[in-house]
C-alpha cells in the first residue's frame, strides 16, 4: 500500500470516527428536549418519509440504543474515539 493511500484511510477512519461521536452525542442531547416536552406521551406519529413511525420507536432509540452506546464509551471505548478526533 502506497503511503499516500495509507495516510487516506487513517484520514477516512477518523471521519467516520468523528461521525459516531458527534451522533452518539447529538442524540444524548436530544434527550433534554424529549423529557422536557413529555414526547413519551405528545410526540404525534411520523408523517410523509416518517410516515409509520412512532414515538415509542423513537424513544427506543433516544434512550435505549443510545444508553447502550454510552455503556461501550464508557468501557474505555471513548479514550480509543477521543484520541482520533
Amino acid at each position: 500500500m502506497s503511503a499516500s493511500r495509507e495516510q487516506d484511510y487513517i484520514t477516512i477512519i477518523r471521519q467516520y470516527n468523528r461521525s459516531i461521536w458527534e451522533g452518539i452525542h447529538a442524540l444524548i442531547a436530544m434527550q433534554a428536549e424529549w423529557n422536557a416536552l413529555d414526547y413519551s406521551t405528545t410526540l404525534d406519529p411520523g408523517e410523509g418519509p416518517n410516515e409509520g413511525i412512532t414515538s415509542v420507536e423513537i424513544g427506543a432509540v433516544l434512550f435505549d440504543t443510545t444508553g447502550a452506546f454510552e455503556g461501550v464509551l464508557a468501557s474505555g471505548h471513548a479514550t480509543n474515539m477521543a484520541k482520533l478526533l
